[in-house]
C-alpha cells in the first residue's frame, strides 16, 4: 500500500507581516501547513523552485530568505504567541537550503535534507 502524498500548490510569501499572517491563520484554521524556505541562488534551491508543483489543493508557501530574512523568527513567534508552551527548539537555525517547516496543528517539525524536502512535497 502506497502512501498518499499530498497535492500541493505554491503560494508566494513576500515580507514578514504576509508570512506572520498566513502563519497565524494556518493554525488557527487547518490541520497542516507547509513551509518551504529556499533562496534564489542556490543550485539545489533552484531546482525546487524550478519544480514547485502548481495544481494542488494543499498550500505550499514559498519563502525566499531573501525577502523574509528572518523567517524562522517569524514563524517561531507565530506559534508561541498562539500557544506558548509548544516547542519551538527545531526552528533555531537554518541548517540547510531548501528547509520545509511543517506544523501540524501548532506542533512545528523541520525536513532539511533535499532528499527528504523531495519526497514530502512530491518533487
Amino acid at each position: 500500500m502506497s502512501k498518499q502524498k499530498n497535492n500541493f500548490k505554491t503560494s508566494k510569501i513576500y515580507n514578514s507581516k504576509h508570512l506572520e499572517s498566513v502563519v497565524t491563520a494556518n493554525i488557527e484554521g487547518k490541520q497542516n501547513s507547509y513551509y518551504l524556505i529556499t533562496n534564489s541562488w542556490d543550485k539545489v534551491c533552484n531546482y525546487f523552485n524550478d519544480r514547485l508543483p502548481i495544481d494542488g489543493f494543499t498550500d505550499l508557501n514559498v519563502v525566499d530568505i531573501f525577502n523574509v530574512p528572518n523567517a524562522l523568527d517569524v514563524i517561531r513567534s507565530a506559534i508561541k504567541s498562539h500557544r506558548e508552551t509548544i516547542s519551538t527548539a527545531c526552528l533555531s537555525r537554518y541548517d540547510q537550503l531548501p528547509m520545509l517547516v511543517v506544523i501540524h496543528k501548532s506542533f512545528p517539525r523541520v525536513v532539511s535534507y533535499n532528499g527528504s524536502v523531495g519526497a514530502e512535497i512530491g518533487i
